[in-house]
């Protein structure tokens, strides 16, 4: 049989890694003349640029007469390029961010002539169950990845991978690396390397990528493969591409694989690296939040108040965040001086959608009918009615004061109130005129907001306001609301479910161990020393009020300072911590804010969480879906004697929640920003949720959990002590106690925690609210009346984001059904008016015919299925 070997010439750009991206933009900017120059010139046939789109859009932002060059070699398809804007992380950035990867790598790619229609994600550290379903979303039957994929599933090259919705992509498992050929530059043991690529292939044609991070133009290809194909017999090495591989191995007889795959059978997968750089993820998942659940559905509700819709402004923060989401960056696993450029660029990103988000509201809450000085404006930028407990500020001349609604009295809670002065600042204070001061007041407000609206209160002076008192000195450590109880007493948290009338003895604990790893694995060290943090010492504070409750704790926990006294079991090191556990009216959830000023080394903190439950199985969201894992891999105990890269400890990504359940009783644990649970414990009826982890070196080598050379660069050790996290950290996450687990629910419980209501007070006292305060803005001509939308009110599916569609009127709504084993009907979509419709994919291409109706069915959701609706009311 004549074998075919499909030579893939390409590179492998990391964005950044231990070097920083401007290091490597200088190599860029010559390898790409080295390119143009092989393929115009016909020394190499065909080149990939790595799947992304985000290097060419740095390089022709400084090359911009480039653009010809690489326009002619993309359209007639020698050089390909996209589909990506950044090679992504799928485990533990949201759904909507791959989405708006592609969006924005497809359209930069277009801009070029084109992209390459395969889902090209070569090093990648684990792959979603869900990337089918986004990649057919897109139009995209083809995929190319490295790493994760089982023995156990499959031991092919080539494969049909699906969805639980039906979706399916044809992959090309490149289970030696995208490195492997290098071995026809640099080797001439022509029949091992063949060999090796012919292992799993399901049939004639082999695919050998030559290639590597960073790698310069191979001008002597062509010569070695004519070398290899002399010296081969019933072989051909031939210049190829990828698209040109899939249609040679489509008819092959090839297995079908399901699920998600973070397997270390075959290749590392650093399954601990959810943890490494907390601060990098709570500041992702901070911004994420808020340009999905804010900042997009805010602007659609903007242009219909006359705003205009500014996509390229969306575009800079998803690119800012996209670059953040290449999977070394995501992941964390990078030099210090490289850490600290994605952390600027995650405080460039904060600062914008902060930004647009408060101009937004201020905008069109000065536009509205009938302004009035010391209005406060709450938003919902949701598309369901939203009830819940907000926390506010707002600015008055007088020191007491009252809310109206309509008309009507409305309650709140007047946390703090402290005086400012508002004239000239002198540097004598004395000299300050006394009579200009004006007040600030911590409020708590129950709000109810229709969908994608707002509401309006009246803040007027007022010495009998109906709010209610803030109790700062209770009779015993207990706080309630209608949901629970929660008791501290002999050091232990006591939780009581006031619904079921059942009690849960120490229900919440913490825990630090030592760690040896580095920036991609959790390692124990070989002599640990693993200890509970109670909070027996703790000084605790209660504030029981109507609106919310909290248990305030603070105190001193003492560990190891280092991995020396943890060798000797000394712990001298002070951890000083704040905890503070809120019960609001609405949401209810046990909402947890923990605060640590961190300056020991080498070691891992998490949260305990102690379910009533013996667990097999927990459960966990994932981009577009969930997904049900085991508590424990059956491979622990001959992992070795298997040839495993990695120890196939039971740690896992999450996205924004954790679940443990049985007949009865359902847990749930969400979180802002903490990416990795693992259920520990006799019975593993505990979720532990690792807060952060403290490490000093990028890789280190023969690790507990990873043998063998050290991750990343096995020949050079690199220091990195700011991954230590010596500096205050900040965690948050809620506990939810339900009767059943029902995933669609739990994602909207999950935005009723995790998702403010942007507010806007009108008022000239205080200008220094926000940056945007200080500066004048012009209300628009056309007065802003109450907005009336769409509202998912009765749709049993999730919300997943809301946008607008360019180059034509209309937005987006998507939804999704996150069961991953039960269809489900969906619902419908509720309008104000008549409104036009289609079902459309990923990209906005159109899959329906166009309906109108003042109600749009969405019909029955396959599991895990995903719809985009275009609406134009």
């Amino acid at each position: 049989m004549q074998r075919k070997v499909h030579v893939i010439h390409h590179t492998h750009w990391d964005f950044e890694w231990y070097f920083t991206t401007n290091e490597s933009f200088v190599q860029l900017a010559y390898h790409l003349d080295e390119v143009m120059e092989a393929l115009e010139e016909n020394q190499i046939d065909y080149y990939l640029m790595d799947g992304q789109m985000s290097i060419l859009d740095d390089y022709l932002t400084c090359f911009p007469e480039k653009k010809r060059r690489l326009m002619a070699l993309v359209k007639c398809g020698k050089l390909a390029v996209g589909p990506w804007y950044t090679q992504t992380d799928e485990l533990i950035v949201r759904g909507e961010s791959i989405v708006r990867n592609l969006n924005i790598g497809i359209d930069l790619a277009k801009s070029l002539g084109g992209y390459m229609n395969i889902g090209y994600l070569p090093d990648s550290f684990g792959q979603s169950k869900d990337m089918p379903k986004i990649y057919n979303g897109f139009g995209i039957q083809e995929a190319v990845f490295w790493r994760g994929v089982p023995n156990e599933s499959t031991t092919k090259r080539e494969f049909h991978w699906n969805a639980e919705d039906g979706s399916s992509v044809l992959i090309a498992n490149i289970k030696d690396g995208y490195f492997v050929g290098v071995g026809l530059i640099y080797s001439d043991e022509a029949s091992s390397l063949i060999e090796t690529i012919s292992d799993g292939a399901t049939g004639k044609d082999l695919v050998l990528p030559v290639g590597g991070d960073q790698r310069y133009v191979d001008f002597d290809l062509r010569e070695r493969m004519e070398l290899y194909n002399q010296s081969l017999s019933n072989t051909d090495l031939i210049e190829s591409n990828y698209a040109l591989f899939f249609d040679a191995i489509r008819e092959n007889d090839l297995p079908t694989v399901t699920g998600e795959f973070i397997s270390s059978s075959v290749s590392k997968i650093h399954r601990s690296i959810y943890s490494s750089r907390y601060d990098h993820k709570y500041l992702n998942d901070k911004v994420e939040r808020r340009m999905i659940y804010q900042a997009e559905p805010l602007m659609v509700m903007a242009e219909k108040c006359g705003i205009p819709y500014k996509k390229g402004l969306l575009d800079r923060i998803w690119k800012l965040l996209n670059k953040n989401h290449a999977h070394d960056s995501a992941g964390g696993c990078n030099s210090d001086k490289t850490n600290q450029i994605i952390i600027d660029r995650f405080v460039e990103a904060d600062q914008l959608s902060y930004s647009l988000v408060d101009y937004l509201t201020r905008k069109i809450a000065e536009s509205r009918m009938n302004v009035s000085e010391g209005e406060l404006v709450v938003f919902n930028t949701l598309p369901w009615k939203n009830r819940k407990v907000i926390s506010c500020e707002i600015s008055t001349p007088f020191e007491a004061i009252s809310l109206k609604k309509d008309g009507r009295e409305v309650p709140f809670e007047c946390v703090k109130t402290r005086k400012e002065f508002s004239g000239s600042i002198r540097r004598e204070a004395t000299a300050e005129d006394l009579t200009n001061f004006y007040f600030i007041h911590e409020l708590l407000v129950e709000v109810e907001i229709p969908a994608l609206s707002f509401v309006t209160y009246q803040v007027v002076e007022e010495t009998n306001s109906i709010f209610y008192v803030v109790s700062k000195e209770p009779s015993a450590c207990t706080i309630e609301n209608d949901d629970y109880r929660l008791t501290f007493e002999a050091g232990e948290l006591t939780l009581f479910d006031r619904r079921k009338a059942v009690t849960y003895p120490n229900v919440l604990t913490f825990e630090d161990s030592g760690d040896e790893g580095d920036t991609y694995d959790f390692s124990p060290p070989s002599a640990d020393d693993s200890y509970p943090l109670d909070l027996c010492e703790a000084n605790c504070q209660v504030d029981q009020n109507n609106l919310m409750s909290k248990l305030i704790f603070t105190g001193e926990w003492y560990i190891a300072k280092n991995l020396q006294e943890r060798q000797t079991k000394q712990r001298t090191q002070a951890v000083p911590y704040k905890l503070e556990i809120a019960l609001l009216k609405e949401p209810r959830q046990i909402q947890c804010h923990l605060e640590i000023d961190n300056e020991s080394e080498d070691h891992r903190m998490r949260a305990l969480v102690h379910t009533p439950h013996k667990n097999r199985s927990s459960y966990t969201d994932t981009p577009f879906g969930t997904i049900q894992r085991p508590v424990e891999d059956r491979h622990m105990d001959d992992w070795r004697d298997l040839g495993w890269r990695e120890e196939p400890t039971a740690i896992f990504p999450m996205l924004t929640y954790v679940n443990s359940h049985d007949s009865t009783t359902s847990w749930t644990v969400f979180s802002k920003g903490i990416k990795e649970y693992q259920f520990v414990g006799e019975h593993f009826q505990t979720i532990a949720l690792t807060l952060f982890r403290s490490v000093g070196y990028l890789g280190r080598p023969d690790l507990l959990r990873r043998p063998g050379p050290a991750s990343g660069n096995e020949f050079k050790y690199t220091p990195t002590p700011e991954s230590q996290l010596k500096k205050k950290l900040t965690f948050k996450f809620a506990l939810q106690l339900d009767s059943y687990y029902q995933p669609t629910q739990l994602t909207k419980d999950y935005l009723a925690y995790a998702i403010s209501c942007p507010y806007y007070q009108i008022q000239e006292l205080n200008r220094f609210t926000t940056a945007l305060k200080y500066f004048v803005s012009n209300p628009l001509k056309r007065k802003v009346t109450l907005p009336q939308g769409i509202a998912l009110d009765d749709c049993e599916v999730a919300f997943s984001s809301l946008v607008k569609t360019m180059n034509e009127t209309g937005f987006d709504l998507r939804v999704y059904n996150p069961d991953f084993c039960h269809s489900v009907e969906g619902g419908r979509i509720k309008g104000t008016k008549e409104m036009s419709y289609r079902f459309v994919d990923l990209k906005g291409s159109a899959v329906s015919s166009t309906e109108k109706s003042g109600t749009i069915p969405l019909g029955t959701f396959k599991p895990g299925e995903i719809k985009t609706i275009h609406i134009i009311d």
